[in-house]
């Protein structure tokens, strides 16, 4: 139970968090700003979990504050998928562009939204500075990393889009993005992401009979390995829709209608 525990607590956490916004991004566009009202609570419960949790290093201290970063992660997610925080220039990029001004172009359809991450990692950081619990950091840092991987590599060209997970009002992004079977940065990405679940993983046995050390690096290992999947499930010729199916729901009953 040590390590099942906060490995299950982590996984029921990124898939539910995950098919709610899937599902509530499938109805209809004027369901959006409640969607958008009721993850701002939620995100200030997050944000306060992670105050009064910052010097706790209790048993139940590290799923407080993992909690409250995914909270604040989602509020984030919302945002920009609902279309309320993007960028100054949300259109399908021109034909013919390529290399630089692609890129560019590309970050303005979302630069506003990345700007909001990291003001947002600055605030916990200072918020968490010296704290005894860090794992609310490292909870948003590992989400906001990896995301921020994954968006490269698409970008960059992978096999499997997953633009059928996208809001109708976002798939001009499909302009920007390209099909192939492996781009340059897939295997940094990998190496990188399988050395630090290394290290966590070392952490989490080597831990002993310290139960806060051990379930908060299990919690960040966990996530972390999840990540790493859904890289792996980018390039890999596996269907992974099934994990999703109840998230889909919505858009099967035609609830992308406005």
């Amino acid at each position: 139970m040590a390590y099942a525990l906060p490995i299950a607590f982590a996984v029921a956490a990124w898939w539910l968090s995950t098919v709610l916004i899937i599902y509530r991004a499938g109805l209809p566009q004027r369901s959006f700003v409640t969607t958008l009202a009721g993850t701002t609570v939620v995100m200030l419960v997050g944000l306060y979990a992670l105050v009064v949790s910052r010097n706790d290093t209790s048993a139940l201290a590290p799923y407080l504050a993992f909690f409250g970063a995914l909270a604040v992660w989602a509020w984030h997610e919302v945002s920009y998928l609902f279309g309320f925080v993007n960028g100054p220039r949300p259109e399908a990029c021109p034909p013919d562009t390529s290399g630089w001004r692609r890129f560019v172009l590309g970050v303005k359809t979302c630069v506003y939204h990345e700007l909001a991450i990291v003001a947002t990692a600055i605030a916990i950081g200072a918020l968490l500075w010296n704290a005894s619990n860090q794992v609310g950091l490292w909870t948003f840092v590992i989400l906001w990393l990896m995301r921020w991987s994954a968006k490269l590599n698409i970008f960059l060209g992978v096999r499997n889009l997953h633009d059928e997970f996208w809001p109708e009002h976002l798939l001009y992004l499909k302009s920007f993005v390209r099909r192939r079977n492996m781009n340059e940065l897939f295997p940094v990405s990998i190496i990188a992401a399988t050395l630090a679940l290394g290290m966590l993983g070392f952490a989490a046995a080597t831990a002993g009979e310290d139960t806060f050390q051990r379930t908060a690096a299990m919690l960040l290992a966990t996530l972390l390995a999840l990540a790493t999947v859904e890289h792996w499930l980018l390039i890999l010729n596996i269907r992974d829709d099934v994990l999703w199916r109840p998230g889909m729901r919505s858009r099967h009953k035609g609830g992308v209608a406005n």
